[in-house]
């Protein structure tokens, strides 16, 4: 079977997302080395820049639950300096590293680590929080030690 060669469609459904409409086929995402837009690089680029920015921003944030804010800096330092890096291999057409397949798991893996974060944020950091409260509520009330001067 001949490769098909991918086409964009004009249809309203794609003009929104520009997307081609063999984007899950076999041909388009394992092309060894795609061709290069460079608009769509410079989105993408910027994006995962903007991501390094938010970790480096929430790793001064105080106000936010400890463990929460750790996982969201990895989730955002990690994506960030993974995205950056194999959108440039694309951009320099390096082979089989700068493919659509790679960056299609690199947004797949972001994906399931921001569900995990937010499945932790629903359901496990509200008792940690309402515990801590109520540590700290029972430790109010212990009598401090007394200093030797």
């Amino acid at each position: 079977m001949p490769a098909r060669a991918w086409r964009f469609e004009s249809s309203p459904r794609h003009q929104i997302m520009n997307l081609p409409s063999n984007f899950f086929t076999t041909e388009y995402l394992f092309v060894a080395t795609a061709p290069t837009n460079k608009k769509l690089f410079l989105v993408i680029f910027a994006v995962f820049v903007l991501f390094i920015i938010i970790s480096v921003l929430l790793n001064y944030n105080r106000s936010i639950h400890p463990p929460l804010k750790s996982r969201l800096f990895n989730f955002f330092l990690t994506i960030g300096i993974l995205g950056v890096l194999f959108s440039f291999l694309r951009y320099e057409s390096i082979p089989y590293v700068g493919a659509r397949f790679v960056m299609l798991l690199l947004f797949i893996f972001a994906f399931i680590w921001y569900l995990a974060i937010t499945l932790y944020s629903m359901a496990k950091m509200p008792k940690e929080v309402r515990l801590k409260k109520a540590q700290e509520k029972y430790l109010q009330y212990l009598p401090k030690k007394k200093r030797k001067d």
